[in-house]
């Protein structure tokens, strides 16, 4: 099982290696024949991790804990039991406090300065760039860049890119192949693909051709602080390798408008100056677009499909009452309900008089006889 591990669940093995790698086991353990292992090969497309390198799985491959996340997160809030009426009030309540947890989080980001671990400029960069969480992931990239990589093999630098040949001593028997600019970086273990996230054998290559600045096409909006700024809900679009041109280019124009920001300062002239370009510009914008502006209304037709012609008949549905404890569900009870409960209840009776007036406790007969 260990040797099988080794090759099914790896995240740097290629198609060819995968199969090398399992055929040397079948034959090792004389497993060519088992029934369950060949219906499980025959579908290897489907769940072998090799098989998906080039997809923008973002680390999803293997785990459920997102899903059970937002299951368990939803659960303090509703129960199974509640009416839709219900279950709408309290998502809106979950809803906004995950409204206010990222707003917490977004105002820690800009007011706040992660500690950077080494002297290189570019982790400063990246501290300046990503959120919280990513920056410490990359990070993770960077010091590992710096102390667990090996370079066997550096070529000239050809129309500004430099291949290297790069050990990782945490992975034995691979080699990785690294091709670097001073504006991007390709990896062999293909982790920016699937994660989105920079590897550090790319670290190591651009290390050791001395690059300072994060290459811009290499952060992805999704990590970045200004994501909600670079992002339009209005884009619906299944063209995954269109919508990173669309983010690549949505990422730059952040940038140069926020380097003009930046030259700015708190010169009050300066930034009027800026603020009636940006107007102009969005009125001319505004006038070669064609049509109507994308509405809500619009944007739920895009998510549900088409919008619904002619009349509706669709009829409002009653008013239901919300009152009760707000994390227990089940319907109200009616008084004429709770008296028959309490009528059907045993009635409690003293064991020295039999009386329901008091208990064994306080009873007088007991006390008569202590006297």
């Amino acid at each position: 099982m260990e040797k099988m591990k080794k090759y099914i669940w790896s995240k740097h093995l290629d198609i060819a290696e995968f199969e090398q790698g399992w055929q040397a086991v079948m034959k090792e353990f004389n497993l060519e024949n088992n029934k369950w292992l060949s219906d499980m090969y025959a579908i290897r497309s489907s769940w072998i991790p090799a098989f998906f390198r080039d997809e923008p799985m973002l680390g999803l491959m293997r785990t459920t804990s997102r899903s059970e996340s937002e299951n368990l997160f939803f659960a303090q809030f509703h129960k199974q039991a509640d009416s839709l009426c219900e279950f709408w009030l309290r998502f809106q309540s979950a809803m906004q406090r995950q409204r206010n947890e990222t707003e917490r989080l977004d105002e820690e980001s800009k007011l706040s300065f992660p500690n950077t671990l080494s002297t290189w400029f570019i982790e400063d960069d990246a501290a300046d760039l990503f959120t919280r969480t990513v920056f410490y992931k990359v990070q993770e990239g960077i010091l590992a860049a710096c102390l667990d990589m090996q370079i066997k093999r550096m070529s000239e630098e050809v129309e500004g890119i430099t291949n290297f040949e790069i050990k990782d001593v945490k992975v034995k028997e691979k080699i990785f192949k690294v091709s670097v600019s001073k504006e991007h970086a390709v990896c062999s273990c293909k982790k920016f693909v699937m994660c989105g996230i920079v590897c550090r054998h790319s670290f190591c290559g651009m290390k050791h051709i001395g690059v300072t600045r994060f290459p811009k096409s290499l952060i992805l909006n999704r990590w970045s602080k200004i994501a909600d700024c670079g992002s339009s809900c209005d884009m619906i679009s299944a063209d995954y390798f269109k919508m990173e041109k669309v983010s690549l280019k949505l990422m730059n124009i952040w940038f140069d408008f926020r380097q003009v920001l930046n030259k700015a300062g708190v010169q009050m002239e300066v930034l009027e100056f800026v603020h009636q370009t940006v107007k102009d510009l969005s009125t001319k914008v505004g006038n070669n677009l064609d049509g109507a502006s994308f509405s809500k209304k619009d944007h739920m037709a895009a998510l549900i499909g088409e919008q619904p012609q002619g009349e509706l008949t669709v009829l409002v549905p009653n008013i239901s009452k919300n009152k009760g404890n707000y994390f227990k569900s089940g319907r109200l009870i009616s008084e004429r309900e709770k008296a028959i409960t309490k009528a059907n209840k045993r009635i409690r009776r003293c064991k020295e008089c039999l009386a329901t007036t008091h208990d064994s406790r306080t009873c007088p007969k007991k006390k008569e006889l202590q006297k």
